[in-house]
This record gives C-alpha cells, structure tokens and sequence, in this order.
C-alpha cells in the first residue's frame, strides 16, 4: 500500500518542473491581505500612540540642569530646593528581593 503511494508521489515528482511552479493568483492575494492588513494596524497604533499624554519627570540626578544654559551662568544660584531635597535623602545601596 504504501509502496503505491510511494510510487504516485514519485511520478508526480517528475511531471512537475520546478521551473514552471509559481505561488499563483492565490499566494499573490494572501500577500496581498497581509500588506494591506499590516497597514491599516500601523496607521491604529499612530492614531493610539498620537492620544498618549504623558508627563516627563524630573531628572533625579539633576544632569538635565547641568547641561542646560542657566546653570552655567554665574548668577544663577548654585542649589535649588530639588538638589536640597535630594541631598536630604539618605543613600541606600541596592535593595535585596526579599525586602
């Protein structure tokens, strides 16, 4: 039984030249879909990620300061009350899993 089989899937091996396989009008619409599809999921997560509203922290090592142009200027007063408040703050190292 299975030598039939076997025997049918071997003539049919030779009648079909790899030359003359193609993906055909099937393959081409299943892309096809597949593109369209990716596209119109791109332009709902643009249209989601445009409703995002999210306010930016503060930088708690205060470098955003440091680099920007009044903190350079010689008048500028040397602490604010976020450095204050950051210098107040014991220093932990890492925290364990546990606890």
């Amino acid at each position: 039984m299975t030598q039939a089989a076997g025997a049918a899937s071997a003539d049919l091996l030779m009648a079909v030249e790899p030359e003359n396989v193609t993906a055909g009008t099937a393959g081409f619409l299943i892309i096809a879909a597949l593109i369209v599809g990716t596209v119109f999921l791109l332009r709902s997560l643009n249209k989601q990620l445009k409703k995002v509203d999210f306010e930016e922290a503060d930088d708690p090592d205060g470098s955003a300061d440091a680099e920007s142009p009044a903190s350079t200027d010689a008048d500028a007063p040397a602490s604010t009350d976020a450095d204050a408040q950051v210098s107040d703050e014991p220093e932990e190292g890492p925290r364990s899993p546990q606890g």
